[in-house]
């Protein structure tokens, strides 16, 4: 499929030996420029009727979603009143690894504790809940921050252990190393100094340690994830019930 990061959650167990059904959770990076074959394979295969997309405004405004038959795309910008919306350039910019490595943990601290973030995810969590009709899928641009911890909170809450969410969370380092490859040698191709080149790297890829941050801001706030879900999610144990039923077999 020519979709970037792309990935059924389905298939994943959880810590009482059921399994998440498959092509109800799909998730990727963004849905911009899609060949005919994966649209059909989208809609025909995974039966998606619901895109939902975590972008900034000025990601959407330069890369819009394709739009596809039957799908429905929500915005939710989990990133809108939070300090951190570096674009690559920016990233060239910053030029310094440990700079870019303590951009990256501020991201994922405001990912947790922002407000607007917050609502974001708490939207998104209903969203998935009230989808009958078919599979939803999520993303941003590359699909590994802003989605990758939207992954870990739905599986969280769906009773998956904390090493299958890490190897889905590390997933994207592989899939998506194609794609990073092109964005590097363009910004080389720039005339980019390597230190810079490198600080983009760290940028393009995920860490363990970043989603561990998040994983461990939730329990120092909340004490664990329902909690959190329950308090800053204003997301209920009954809904959490609901998104199991739902998603498990």
């Amino acid at each position: 499929m020519e979709l970037t990061n792309f990935r059924d959650l389905g298939g994943m167990t959880t810590k009482d030996g059921k399994t998440i059904k498959a092509k109800a959770l799909l998730r990727s990076g963004e849905l911009v420029n899609l060949d005919t074959a994966t649209q059909q394979e989208l809609i025909n295969n995974y039966h998606l009727t619901q895109a939902i997309d975590f972008r900034r405004d000025f990601e959407i405004q330069e890369r819009p979603d394709d739009q596809l038959p039957g799908v429905k795309i929500i915005n939710i910008d989990i990133l809108k009143s939070a300090n951190n919306n570096a674009s690559l350039d920016d990233f060239i910019a910053i030029g310094a690894t440990d700079k870019v490595d303590e951009h990256m943990m501020s991201i994922y601290h405001d990912l947790v504790l922002d407000k607007n973030a917050q609502a974001g995810y708490t939207q998104f969590l209903q969203l998935i809940l009230q989808n009958n009709t078919g599979s939803t899928l999520f993303h941003c641009f590359a699909g590994k921050d802003r989605t990758g911890f939207g992954a870990a909170l739905v599986l969280a809450l769906l009773n998956v252990d904390e090493d299958q969410i890490l190897q889905d969370y590390l997933q994207t380092n592989q899939d998506r190393k194609a794609a990073n490859d092109v964005i590097i040698d363009y910004y080389r191709q720039q005339g980019a100094k390597q230190a810079a080149l490198d600080a983009m790297a760290i940028a393009l890829y995920v860490k363990p340690e970043y989603l561990q941050k998040a994983l461990q801001l939730i329990n120092d706030n909340y004490g664990d994830i329902y909690t959190y879900a329950q308090q800053a999610l204003n997301f209920s144990a009954k809904e959490v019930q609901q998104l199991q039923a739902k998603l498990l077999e």
